[in-house]
């Protein structure tokens, strides 16, 4: 019927909008990255990383280890950010503080600890935590 079929189309539209949305995020979030401008946002949230962890698969992991550079940058809101993600990715994809470990952000954000900024010294160490925690559920009960 054409109840069924507006419906039907309603239910697509509704869809296609959701995917698009949270395409442009990742793709904002790439381009972030790759900028070497990384600002607190909606990409930087528990939300996100739970929705997207997996499209940092592409090409071997390109925007990760792209992201483990940037603890190097300058920029210390940067830096803090970059600790964030890391340990967003650790501890949301599967073997994903393995991966971390493998392409080195553990030894880098161990360095960041100490580090005279007070917010880049947190999020390293929040970093880390989440490397090394293997259940957060276990934990948190």
């Amino acid at each position: 019927t054409d109840q069924e079929l507006k419906a039907d189309l309603e239910h697509l539209h509704e869809a296609l909008q959701k995917d698009s949305r949270e395409l442009s995020t990742f793709e904002r979030y790439t381009a972030e990255v790759a900028s070497g401008q990384l600002r607190w946002g909606i990409v930087h949230s528990d939300k996100f990383w739970k929705e997207n962890v997996r499209s940092l698969e592409a090409n071997d992991f390109k925007i990760l280890k792209s992201l483990i550079s940037l603890l190097a940058s300058e920029d210390e809101e940067v830096v803090a950010i970059a600790c964030y993600d890391i340990g967003e990715f650790a501890r949301f994809y599967p073997n994903g503080r393995s991966i971390v470990k493998l392409f080195g952000a553990k030894d880098k954000t161990m360095h960041l600890i100490e580090h005279p900024n007070p917010e880049v010294a947190r999020y390293a160490l929040q970093c880390v935590s989440k490397i090394m925690v293997v259940n957060w559920a276990h934990i948190r009960s």
